[in-house]
């Protein structure tokens, strides 16, 4: 078995390569479950949502005959790339409660470099540690990330990768997870559907302390994904894919890449 920073690496561009390949339009049936145990409430929201994935872009329909309303897919877009800089973004005021999750670009690996007389090429992750788990065999890896000193002195984020499993014969993830303070979780689970890397389960959970830890809260995110079709054309015409902008359109601002942008605040991640 390779090295396990080596085994992320490949897992990392494969899931950009997949990323970089979604199909035109998606659709899907979601159910997020909502838990908020100390205020005794819970809340199931079901939705059939198709998406225009080249900006994110949806209809979201409420089930059974609920409200019908466009915006981003819900609870996020099922072609998201857990190993990707994103950002996880919060707000308690909505329904939703996970209200989107915004992603920046794939992360990619180039291949070490070859220098004549050099029969040892160091491939270590500047930022984490990664490990294989005992549970790892020929068909599936289970790789814990442990950050280094080097990503976590003087960085405002606590939200880090924490284990990720991945597909041997494919190297895709089928499962990453970040953890970080407040008891937060973020988990997302892959599948694949006719070729397409997609997610099928996301699992987010956080703990809100009052001043002093005088009391918390703690919510939860329980969302699985299915029923995925791949039309050509989006039944909502709405969603037919916009004109291409003009050439001498103006090109946005380049972003400041980020490992994993931490939840509820505007700074991104270091990089791997």
């Amino acid at each position: 078995m390779v090295a396990a920073d080596v085994l992320f690496r490949l897992a990392a561009n494969a899931a950009a390569e997949e990323y970089r390949r979604p199909p035109p339009y998606l659709s899907y049936h979601t159910v997020a479950r909502i838990d908020v145990a100390a205020l005794n409430k819970h809340k199931v929201i079901e939705r059939a949502v198709e998406t225009r994935t080249s900006d994110d872009f949806a209809v979201l329909q409420d089930l059974p005959r609920g409200q019908r309303q466009y915006g981003q897919s819900f609870p996020l877009i099922p072609t998201f790339d857990a190993l990707s800089y994103f950002r996880l973004e919060y707000n308690a005021q909505r329904r939703d409660l996970l209200s989107h999750v915004t992603t920046y670009e794939p992360i990619t690996f180039a291949a070490p470099r070859s220098t004549p007389g050099v029969t040892v090429v160091s491939t270590t992750l500047r930022n984490y540690y990664a490990r294989y788990a005992d549970d790892s065999n020929d068909s599936q890896a289970h790789i814990f990330m442990d950050p280094l000193k080097a990503l976590t002195q003087n960085n405002s984020s606590d939200f880090y990768l924490h284990e990720l499993y991945i597909d041997r014969s494919t190297n895709l993830p089928s499962r990453v997870t970040y953890t970080g303070h407040d008891n937060v979780v973020f988990t997302v689970d892959y599948t694949t559907v006719q070729s397409h890397w997609l997610v099928r389960h996301v699992y987010y959970t956080r703990t809100f302390f009052a001043p002093f830890h005088i009391g918390q809260t703690s919510f939860s995110v329980d969302a699985t994904f299915d029923d995925f079709t791949f039309p050509q054309t989006p039944a909502d015409p709405k969603l037919l894919a916009p004109p291409s902008p003009a050439p001498d359109a103006a090109a946005p601002a380049p972003l400041t890449p980020a490992a994993a942008s931490a939840p509820l605040t505007p700074a991104p991640s270091p990089t791997l």
